[in-house]
């Protein structure tokens, strides 16, 4: 692969832009609160715009939130290079989570203007609305904009009880139009960099992860049923406790994913009727697996309702976001990008959900992560050093020239 002509990110700029806009929704716990399409979220979304806006770039806003800008490109007829991700953040969240991938993109496209430069594509950024899970559910604005949205997702609950489509009401968006999102025209590829939120890369003192795919996430709702009794009256042999009785379950997952070389996680339980002096009645467990392999996940979902068969409970698949591979072309760039800045990097997967994953139905696509302190992520001590936030964008920007002449030509 021939050498690219380079594209020198503004490091200490793009610190400073990390910093102005963790200051949008910071809050009392020392983290940041821009849960999406609350007052902070519009804040922090319109400082993004003005930034574009410097650079002479007008937004464009679709039926869902997401904010797309389109730097132009020198050849005519080629879809646009896309790199972007999110600005939302979780209840208490971090700086770095989504606003890294958004920030690098301006940072390269800001170069590209002073520059007065062009590259043969356009360079779309995206920064996608509601990515964090607090519209029940993560990747809400990919998923509308890649056709992948079911319509009566707005009238779920959010993470505040409240439904998903009043908080579209208060951005001002119309919830009836959310689908409308929906892109026909994908782009050459997308390109997302992203904070790791684990621990690899820096127990392995790498800058760098490439990553070759994104993990599938399966979720379940098993209920197991017991018989409600009064917990001071009723002899230990004479109980069907479905707390008991759901115990041994719990175990199952770890032991499951243990086996087939996935993660599983019970992260809910509801049990029923709540009440300290009852027996509990009826469990409600939630449960997730996530792996790279859809066999193998579906081998271990076989097994999870075969023992949740022997309970005679009621197993139901909740969700299911299959596992997407990086595209091989983007990734070769990537790497080239990592070796002709001589940063060392680690081929890896992805085991959190992100946009790319959703943007995968549109167009081909590439994920680089940078470390993650102690693996922290969603939440106030959440740390990436400048360092490798800007080794990132460095990673970002050269990528994106080799791309600029990968694509379309036969290379």
């Amino acid at each position: 692969m021939s050498r690219q002509p380079s594209l020198q990110i503004d490091g200490n700029r793009l610190v400073r832009d990390l910093e102005t806009l963790a200051a949008i929704g910071a809050d009392a716990q020392g983290g940041v609160t821009r849960i999406a399409y609350s007052q902070e979220d519009r804040e922090g979304r319109e400082w993004v715009r003005a930034e574009f806006a410097a650079l002479d770039l007008e937004v464009a806003t679709d039926s869902a939130g997401n904010d797309s800008w389109v730097y132009p490109g020198a050849e005519r007829g080629l879809a646009p290079i896309a790199l972007g991700s999110h600005t939302d953040t979780v209840p208490n969240g971090g700086r770095y989570d989504g606003a890294l991938g958004v920030l690098s993109a301006l940072a390269a496209v800001r170069v590209l203007y002073l520059e007065n430069r062009r590259l043969r594509h356009p360079v779309e950024v995206i920064n996608f609305a509601a990515e964090e899970a607090t519209m029940s559910g993560a990747t809400f604005g990919s998923r509308a904009m890649a056709g992948t949205l079911a319509p009566d997702v707005v009238q779920h609950r959010a993470w505040d009880s409240r439904t998903v489509a009043d908080h579209l009401r208060d951005a001002g968006l119309d919830p009836d139009r959310v689908t409308e999102a929906r892109r026909t025209d994908g782009p050459a590829a997308f390109l997302e960099l992203h904070i790791e939120q684990g621990r690899r890369l820096e127990t392995q003192r790498k800058p760098i992860g490439v990553v070759e795919g994104i993990a599938g996430i399966r979720r379940y709702e098993v209920t197991v049923n017991g018989y409600a009794n009064h917990a001071g009256t009723t002899l230990m042999q004479d109980r069907q406790d479905a707390l008991v009785m759901a115990a041994p379950y719990v175990l199952q997952v770890k032991a499951v994913a243990e086996q087939h070389g996935i993660v599983g996680t019970v992260g809910k339980m509801d049990i029923l009727p709540g009440s300290p002096n009852v027996i509990p009645g009826q469990v409600i467990i939630n449960l997730e697996i996530r792996g790279l392999d859809e066999d193998v996940l579906d081998r271990a979902e076989r097994q999870l309702e075969e023992e949740a068969g022997k309970l005679q409970a009621a197993f139901v698949q909740t969700s299911n976001k299959p596992p997407v591979d990086s595209d091989p072309l983007l990734v070769q760039a990537l790497v080239a990008a990592c070796e002709d800045n001589g940063y060392a990097y680690a081929r890896m997967a992805s085991g959190a959900g992100h946009d790319a994953m959703c943007m995968a139905d549109l167009a081909p696509q590439a994920m680089l992560f940078v470390p993650s302190r102690n693996g922290v992520s969603h939440s106030p001590d959440e740390y990436t050093p400048p360092e490798d936030c800007v080794a990132g964008a460095q990673v970002l920007g050269t990528a994106l020239l080799y791309l600029d002449g990968m694509l379309d030509s036969g290379r």
